[in-house]
């Protein structure tokens, strides 16, 4: 299975709408956010766009959400979005493939997923950094930011990324 990742989306909603329509178009199964939406507007607007979005999404909070979980919750439910949301981590199967996904925002959680080597692949945020490397089994993939920051400062490198199940490989997009 495809599956399309992007995190640290910083209400940038002309990169949002990029990384989506990116992903429509290389007809990923399933798109995982690794937190830092921002706002609840983020989503309102992925389902504006035409076509319309049918790709499930799965997403945790990152540290920039915190104030706003029960907006995001109330908007989902009153405008039907396909939206799992989930606080801190989740965890998922896909074929043989066991998925951890957590924002990133504590270097001591993040390390202890990848070194546990309970899972195949771990998706992590928050360093706006980037990342494919395998630690023993685990892939541990970072899309790195969509919003084009890091720590205050606008960059050039707005990233995103892919992920094959079947062939537990990850790749970095420039958007």
């Amino acid at each position: 299975m495809k599956l399309g990742i992007f995190s640290d989306t910083h209400d940038q909603l002309e990169s949002v709408e990029k990384a989506i329509k990116f992903f429509q178009k290389e007809k990923v199964e399933l798109i995982i956010h690794c937190g830092d939406w921002v706002s609840p507007f983020v989503p309102q607007f992925i389902y504006s766009l035409k076509p319309k979005l049918t790709i499930p999404i799965k997403s945790v909070f990152g540290n920039n959400d915190e104030g706003d979980h029960f907006r995001f919750f109330e908007r989902k439910e009153k405008e039907n979005w396909h939206i799992e949301f989930y606080k801190e981590s989740f965890e998922l199967e896909i074929g043989a493939k066991k998925i951890a996904v957590y924002h990133g925002s504590s270097k001591v959680l993040t390390d202890s997923l990848i070194k546990s080597q309970i899972y195949d692949v771990v998706f992590t945020g928050h360093t706006h950094q980037a990342l494919i490397e395998k630690i023993g089994k685990t892939l541990h993939l970072n899309p790195g930011s969509t919003a084009g920051y890091a720590f205050g400062k606008i960059t050039l490198q707005k990233t995103i990324a892919l992920y094959e199940t079947k062939t537990n490989q990850g790749k970095i997009i420039d958007l």
